[in-house]
C-alpha cells in the first residue's frame, strides 16, 4: 500500500488537488482511500459526497480508541511479512472501516476524521492520533487499498504530531506567495525529519511559469521535484457548483498537470 499526504497553507488548493488526484487514480484502476484530517472537512463535498452521509471518526472517538489501541499492539514490532500471524489482533480493520467510509465517484472511498464538536473541547491531537493508528493498521493488515491519501489540516502542525511517519510521498502544495511559501518551507523540513521518502513541491495556480523559479529559489530546494498546476478560472467555477473541473471541463490543462503528479506517485507500483 502506498501512502501519500498533502500538506500546505490553507487556501493553497490541497483539497481540490487531492480530490482530483484520487479520482484520476481510481479511473486508472487503483483502489483509493482518501482520509480528510482537515477540521474544515471539505474533501467529501469536493468528491460529491453530501456531509449528511458522513459519520466522522470524531463522533465515536472513545469507541474507536478502545478498538484500535490494543495493549499488545506495537507497530514497531510487526512488518508486512507477519501479516496473518497471531499477535493479539482482535479487530477486522476492513469491517471496522465500513462504518465510516463512503463511496464517492469512480469508487473512491472517503473517511473523514471530524473535529471538535463544542467550545472548550480541546485540540484535535487525539483525533490525529486515531488516524495515525488507523493508517498503521491498514498498512499492516488490509489488502483492500492500493493507495491511501491524507488531506491534512492547513499548516505544518500535523507533521509535528508525527502523523506522516514513513509515508511514501509528501505533496507540498503551495502558491507563489510569501506566506504560502513559508509554510511550505517548514513542511519540507518537518517531513524530512519524519523520513518521508519523496517530497513533491506542487505550485498551484501557475499562470506563466515564472512562479516555479520563484518558489524553487525561495525554498532552496535540494533534490525535491517541483510540479506546476495551471491556473484555470474554471476550477473556481466548478468549486462554486460543488463539483470538480474533472467533470465540468475535462479539457482543462489542470488535469494534465495533476496526471504528471499521478505518474510520479505511482511509478513502479504493481497493482494487486
Amino acid at each position: 500500500m502506498r501512502k501519500i499526504i498533502a500538506t500546505g497553507k490553507g487556501g493553497a488548493g490541497k483539497t481540490t488537488i487531492v480530490a482530483t488526484l484520487s479520482r484520476l487514480l481510481a479511473m486508472q484502476g487503483f483502489r483509493v482511500l482518501v482520509i480528510d484530517t482537515d477540521p474544515s472537512m471539505n474533501l467529501a463535498m469536493s468528491l460529491g459526497v453530501p456531509f449528511s452521509m458522513i459519520r466522522t471518526l470524531a463522533e465515536d472517538k472513545q469507541e474507536i480508541k478502545e478498538q484500535l489501541y490494543d495493549e499488545e499492539y506495537d507497530s514497531d514490532e510487526y512488518d508486512e511479512s507477519e501479516k496473518g500471524h497471531e499477535h493479539g489482533w482482535s479487530i477486522d480493520i476492513d469491517a471496522f472501516l465500513e462504518k465510516y467510509e463512503v463511496c464517492a465517484k469512480n469508487d473512491v472511498k472517503v473517511v473523514v476524521m471530524g473535529t471538535i464538536s463544542q467550545g472548550g473541547g480541546g485540540c484535535i491531537c487525539s483525533y490525529i492520533s486515531l488516524v495515525k493508528r488507523l493508517i498503521d493498521y491498514l498498512a499492516l493488515w488490509s489488502d483492500q487499498y492500493d493507495i491511501v491519501i491524507v488531506d491534512s489540516q492547513a499548516g505544518s502542525e500535523i507533521l509535528g504530531r508525527g502523523l506522516a511517519v514513513n509515508y511514501d510521498h509528501n505533496l507540498v502544495i503551495t502558491e507563489s506567495f510569501p506566506k504560502s511559501m513559508e509554510v511550505a518551507r517548514h513542511v519540507l523540513k518537518l517531513a524530512k525529519d519524519l523520513n518521508i521518502r519523496n517530497q513533491l513541491v506542487v505550485v498551484n495556480k501557475v499562470r506563466d511559469g515564472k512562479e516555479l523559479d520563484l518558489v524553487a529559489g525561495e525554498l532552496c530546494l535540494n533534490g525535491e521535484k517541483i510540479y506546476p498546476v495551471s491556473y484555470d478560472e474554471r476550477v473556481i467555477e466548478a468549486d462554486r457548483m460543488g463539483s470538480l473541473i474533472l467533470d465540468m471541463s475535462p479539457d482543462s490543462p489542470v488535469l494534465e498537470d495533476i496526471k504528471d503528479i499521478l505518474n510520479v506517485v505511482t511509478e513502479g507500483f504493481v497493482k494487486a
